[in-house]
């Protein structure tokens, strides 16, 4: 009977916890990077939006520097290397912020907006990365792909 009840009170918990409804608070005058401008994005700030723009803005000029603001290698899961590693194959050439919702203290979805090119095709979307503050800084725990 323990059990059931222990059971019981995690699935409705989840259950609780995923019918939350979340406020996307849009975020204002975010800047489009693209390879034209992603030279003028070679530091960052210690916030959610900051760490994302110097994060694509790297990505975009292909120089390694978004290590920085990412989750440090040692605790990549398979997932994220896998993540890492189909962004090796994209050229990213524009992007920008939609808006964030923080789901937990000190963590943060954020809604990004990108455009790739793939096997000399463009596509792109809006998708959402995954923003935390651990050890006194922002850094990135997830990317969409």
């Amino acid at each position: 009977m323990r059990i059931f009840v222990t059971s019981l009170l995690v699935v409705l918990s989840t259950f609780s916890f995923s019918q939350t409804k979340r406020v996307w608070e849009k975020i204002p005058n975010a800047p489009v990077i693209t390879t034209e401008n992603a030279k003028n994005y070679s530091s960052y700030e210690n916030t959610p939006e900051s760490v994302l723009n110097y994060f694509y803005a790297s990505r975009i000029r292909k120089d390694g520097e978004w290590l920085k603001v990412f989750l440090p290698m040692e605790e990549w899961s398979a997932r994220i290397a896998n993540k890492v590693w189909k962004y090796d194959l994209w050229t990213i050439t524009k992007f920008n912020l939609v808006s964030k919702t923080e789901y937990a203290p000190g963590k943060f979805w954020v809604k990004v907006n990108f455009e790739i090119v793939v096997d000399g095709k463009t596509d792109g979307g809006v998708d959402q990365a995954e923003v935390q503050f651990m050890n006194g800084q922002w850094i990135i725990t997830s990317i969409p792909t």
